[in-house]
C-alpha cells in the first residue's frame, strides 16, 4: 500500500532516490519497455510512488469482491472499491 508522489511520466524519465538515472537502466525489465519508449501512445507510463507497507507475495490474499484490475496504478470508480480499502485496513491493522 503507497501514496502516489508524482505524476505519471512516460517510460525513460523517472528521476530514483539515489539521483538522475533513467527508470529504463534500472529496472529489471527495462529493456522489454525500452522497445515502445520513444511512441507516446504506447510507452509504458510510470508514478512515482512512496511504499507505506509491504509485504512479501506468501503474505498476499485474495478474496471474492476486491476491486481488481491489470494495472498497477489506477482510479477505480466501482463500489467493490470502497470494499476493498476497507478490508485492506483490517487486514493491515489500519482501521
Amino acid at each position: 500500500m503507497g501514496i502516489v508522489e508524482e505524476s505519471v511520466r512516460p517510460a525513460g524519465t523517472v528521476i530514483t532516490d539515489e539521483g538522475e538515472r533513467l527508470d529504463l537502466d534500472v529496472l529489471a525489465d527495462g529493456e522489454a519497455y525500452r522497445a515502445h519508449s520513444g511512441d507516446e501512445e504506447r510507452a509504458e507510463q510510470f508514478v512515482r510512488v512512496k511504499w507505506l507497507i509491504s509485504l512479501p507475495a506468501s503474505q498476499a490474499f485474495n478474496e471474492v469482491g476486491l476491486f481488481g484490475n491489470q494495472n498497477t496504478v489506477c482510479q477505480p470508480t466501482t463500489p467493490k472499491w470502497r470494499h476493498t480499502v476497507d478490508r485492506l485496513k483490517s487486514a493491515f491493522k489500519l482501521a
